[in-house]
């Protein structure tokens, strides 16, 4: 080989390591939203509940979908973003003791009647369309909700249903599933295989509290479609201790996470969390009281949810 061959390889060699140390350098990621931006997401949930009560046992299957939009209001000087929020469309199919449920925001058709129908469209449909707060910072953790509990409080006040559905429909657990469209990043530079914790700590009126942590790795550097991402995993580990209560019955245990796993996509250069795929199973014991007899309640939740970024509303 000439020597002028072998100054040629060592240069491409070099340009090479040079080209690897540079992909390997750690980032900052971070969102970046302007005012006037809007985001569009499609969230889908599937949920399998398993109970033994007495040997006796009760499957419930519920699916959901909600299409949500968010428009950048404000950004303050933390750089947090204000965000008007608004449930474009809602889906929702349940299987469970009580029968059959279905409710489509599109059809005219509603269910009013039923026991199930009577308590929950009512919900549904005041949702639909709602405007509310949502906060977000550059990091992507969910600060604030501001107005989602008032949106249906007059519905929930004489609603026998209602005062355990206002245990998951008050501002503090519309915090935890607004955290589905945003991954929260590190607040340090990170490469592939770094590996930050964020803390779960929150009481929720009239259910509890949550305690645990989300883990996140920065897994490898990826693509969607043309898109150039970062692939990010994601695992929970949660405990739930429950305390609800109504006129007819209370609720009390802990419930915590027997498995988790999950995976999403983020564009670093436009500062978006494109795709967000988790799974998690709970599982534990609990106490019903109801009528003067205390049961004991065996529960397993198998649940899958997805977010997606669209680029504009389905047909």
């Amino acid at each position: 080989m000439s020597l002028h061959r072998l100054s040629l390889l060592v240069v491409a060699m070099a340009s090479g390591l040079v080209a690897s140390t540079a992909a390997d350098e750690p980032v900052v990621l971070k969102y970046k939203l302007a005012k006037g931006d809007k985001l569009l997401f499609r969230n889908e949930q599937q949920m399998k509940q398993m109970q033994t009560v007495m040997g006796i046992n009760i499957d419930t299957n519920m699916n959901q979908e909600a299409i949500t939009s968010q428009v950048v209001d404000a950004i303050d000087d933390k750089g947090h973003a204000t965000l008007k929020t608004k449930f474009e469309r809602r889906k929702m199919k349940m299987d469970g003791q009580q029968g059959k449920y279905e409710f489509d925001s599109r059809s005219t058709e509603r269910d009013n009647t039923s026991a199930i129908g009577g308590q929950v469209t009512p919900l549904l449909e005041r949702l639909t369309g709602s405007e509310y707060e949502v906060k977000v910072s550059r990091r992507g953790e969910i600060v604030e909700v501001k107005g989602f509990a008032e949106l249906t409080a007059d519905l929930l006040k004489d609603n026998p249903f209602g005062q355990f559905a206002g245990a998951a429909a008050d501002n503090a657990s519309a915090k935890l599933n607004e955290q589905e469209n945003y991954v929260i990043l590190s607040d340090k530079a990170v490469k592939p295989g770094d590996t930050w914790e964020v803390p779960i700590e929150m009481e929720l009126t009239k259910a509890g509290k949550f305690k645990g942590k989300n883990t996140y790795t920065y897994e490898a550097d990826d693509k969607v479609g043309d898109r150039k991402t970062i692939r990010i995993g994601m695992t929970t580990e949660m405990s739930i201790d429950l305390s609800v209560e109504s006129d007819q019955a209370k609720v009390k245990g802990t419930i915590s996470t027997v498995s988790s796993s999950g995976t999403a996509q983020f564009d670093p250069a436009a500062g978006r969390l494109l795709s967000a795929k988790r799974a998690i199973s709970m599982g534990g014991q609990l106490t019903v009281e109801a009528g003067g007899v205390l049961l004991t309640v065996d529960m397993t939740q198998d649940q899958t949810s997805t977010s997606t970024l669209l680029d504009k509303l389905p047909e």
